[in-house]
């Protein structure tokens, strides 16, 4: 290894002396299992999801109006995709997405105007990548009901789940025109379940919805709903429980492996910051706000978070445990540990420049790391500087270096700093 670089036994070392299992390495060798980081890289997303969702209850106090923006700006976007947006010669990306779960033709009926509830088929498969195991209790032309066992992005709050609610809608009205959804529990608000209902409006007439995003109920089937108790509910989704032999199949002989769920979205994707960080570009874009003045607001946000997640004791202590750091270890390395994990977890490539107890450099892939959604890095810059202060000690800081840097590269710089204007 370089002499900028701690000594690690590199991948080949030992290859094919032991089984082989698919894990998340960290800097100390310690093996983070495939099914932990699937868990982690989820989660981690929600979190970042929540501290966007704050900025923007900072910007837009009122819920109505805030969740109004939501909803109207991620409906926007999924009329685009599925109404508008090719996937190849004469192909809209609709007819693709409905090929991919092999919904067959006539679930649209006879007149094309009934296929609405196709939805409900790609809500349940997403669903289950993103580690929000369920069941499907009804799927039929008229009726669906999906029952979710866990979210890991319930900790965003109700506006997620009425977003995600007119976004299943709106991608419905693509097949036709018909049906309404409704999330009528949400773990995002204290149920136990979230229970999203596609009802036809034909067929279940109901007073025309007033608001876009008023879809938490009522809706004429309650009397139709299966529950399920707490001690009936699933722990895992189906590709990684044995019984399923670890595959999601959805009934119509769509069938996705564990890998493919991974690699496909779960976990590359800041799902939960997106519906926060378009609005918020509506924001600056009408005019309401500066860039300046959004980016000193999710700069506030991320770097108090950061300094509260490692404020007390037994957080470092359960990271150090996670990691597999040494005591000798109180530096930047057990930061670069941390974002090692969390860079590999969501499958985000990067270079380790420097790694040593005076200082830790990455330069990560910033195309991939940004994922088209503008301010993830003016958000983890601080988030990561924030950690620093209490992860490590004041001595310590995290920045992004900029002069010199290539154009698609995310130089993160951790060291000692001396700031007499520090945050």
């Amino acid at each position: 290894m370089s002499n900028k670089i701690d000594d690690r036994i590199p991948k080949e070392v030992g290859a094919g002396a032991l089984p082989a299992y698919p894990a998340v390495q960290t800097p100390w060798n310690k093996l983070v299992s495939y099914h932990d980081a699937y868990h982690f890289a989820c989660r981690h997303h929600a979190m970042i999801g929540a501290l966007y969702q704050e900025v923007l209850r900072i910007l837009i106090p009122d819920y109505e109006q805030r969740v109004d923006l939501m909803c109207k700006t991620d409906v926007g976007i999924k009329n685009y995709v599925f109404n508008h947006m090719p996937a190849g010669p004469n192909q809209l990306y609709r007819d693709l997405h409905a090929e991919n779960h092999f919904l067959h033709p006539f679930f649209c009926g006879a007149d094309g105007n009934l296929g609405g509830f196709r939805a409900g088929a790609f809500g349940d498969s997403g669903d289950e990548r993103l580690l929000m195991q369920g069941r499907v209790n009804d799927f039929g032309t008229y009726r669906v009901e999906k029952e979710l066992d866990a979210c890991p992005w319930d900790i965003m709050g109700s506006e997620i789940c009425r977003v995600s609610t007119a976004s299943l809608e709106e991608i419905g009205r693509a097949y036709g025109p018909d049906c309404e959804y409704n999330m009528v529990e949400a773990r995002g608000c204290g149920d136990l379940h979230c229970r999203v209902i596609c009802e036809n409006r034909k067929k279940y007439p109901m007073p025309k919805r007033e608001k876009i995003w008023d879809n938490l109920g009522p809706i004429a089937t309650a009397d139709q709903i299966k529950f399920t108790p707490r001690e009936e509910m699933l722990k895992e989704p189906q590709h990684l429980r044995g019984e399923c032999d670890y595959k999601y199949r959805n009934g119509m002989c769509q069938e996705i492996t564990s890998t493919e769920d991974y690699v496909n979205g779960a976990v590359d994707y800041p799902l939960g910051a997106d519906y926060c960080i378009n609005p918020i570009n509506q924001l600056v874009k009408a005019g309401m706000y500066t860039q300046e003045h959004v980016d000193n607001v999710i700069t506030c946000v991320f770097e108090a978070a950061g300094k509260a997640m490692w404020t007390e004791f037994f957080a470092i202590a359960g990271l150090r445990s996670w990691l597999g750091a040494p005591s000798e270890v109180d530096d930047g390395r057990l930061l670069g540990g941390y974002i090692e994990v969390m860079l590999q977890a969501i499958r985000c490539p990067y270079e380790t420049v420097e790694f040593n107890k005076e200082t830790v450099i990455y330069e990560i892939d910033r195309k991939y790391f940004d994922r088209k959604l503008n301010s993830l890095t003016t958000a983890y810059n601080a988030f990561w500087y924030g950690m620093s202060k209490t992860l490590i000690s004041p001595e310590w800081s995290c920045w992004e270096d900029t002069e010199d840097i290539g154009e698609n590269v995310y130089r993160i710089h951790i060291g000692k700093k001396i700031d007499q204007f520090c945050r």
